[in-house]
């Protein structure tokens, strides 16, 4: 569910050529971070009480939601979904990930992970705008 509703999903929403496709995309996604955020607000990890591969799975999508997939790919609908907000569970989540999970903060460059979604991607983002990055 963490690939066909979330990671995929906010492609789905990005990349969708019809109404009915960005649509059906949008509420995978709603429905997959509701899952997290339930299942997050119940332990520290999705598998329990450690990091495993569900998390690692889920890690990259996160890091690049409120920067990248909900402003710029519209993901979970025309509302700006922001982690700290509307997910608090996964935002306590992701952070508990970046500070306390050894290579994570290290080994990935937000600046990078997202300028280059803006940058690249110029049919969605023709004004080259930029946002910050904060985890």
């Amino acid at each position: 569910w963490i690939y066909s509703q979330i990671n995929n999903g906010v492609y789905q929403c990005g990349f969708a050529t019809s109404q009915q496709g960005y649509d059906r995309a949008s509420f995978l996604v709603q429905e997959g971070m509701a899952r997290a955020e339930e299942i997050l607000s119940e332990q520290p990890f999705l598998n329990g009480d450690s990091f495993t591969e569900s998390d690692i799975l889920l890690l990259p999508t996160m890091l690049r939601f409120d920067t990248v997939y909900a402003p710029l790919f519209g993901a979970g609908g025309s509302r700006h979904w922001r982690l700290a907000i509307d997910y608090p569970h996964i935002h306590a989540w992701l952070q508990r990930c970046w500070k306390d999970i050894p290579g994570v903060s290290t080994s990935v460059d937000l600046d990078d992970a997202s300028k280059s979604y803006y940058k690249q991607l110029f049919p969605l983002n023709p004004g080259g705008i930029l946002p910050s990055t904060k985890v």
